[in-house]
């Protein structure tokens, strides 16, 4: 099984679930038009004013997500 990366793009702010749910759909854009296969997404709540979205890919796809895309925090999952 191939290695997986979850990215991470985060929002603080009284509309930061506003923007990371708005920022999700942008991203997903970006990897349907570039045919990038991703395993879940979503957006999530990390504290009261701080929220985050998420997309999980293969590792081969690191770099184009690092270059296009700027996540603020990635991790390696199994």
């Amino acid at each position: 099984m191939d290695r997986k990366v979850k990215f991470i793009w985060d929002f603080f702010g009284l509309d930061a679930e506003k923007t990371a749910e708005h920022s999700l759909h942008h991203v997903e854009d970006f990897l349907i038009k570039s045919k990038i296969n991703f395993h879940s997404k979503g957006f999530l709540q990390e504290s009261s004013h701080h929220f985050y979205s998420f997309v999980v890919i293969e590792m081969e796809f690191l770099e184009i997500i690092k270059e296009k895309l700027r996540p603020h925090r990635a991790f390696f999952l199994d």
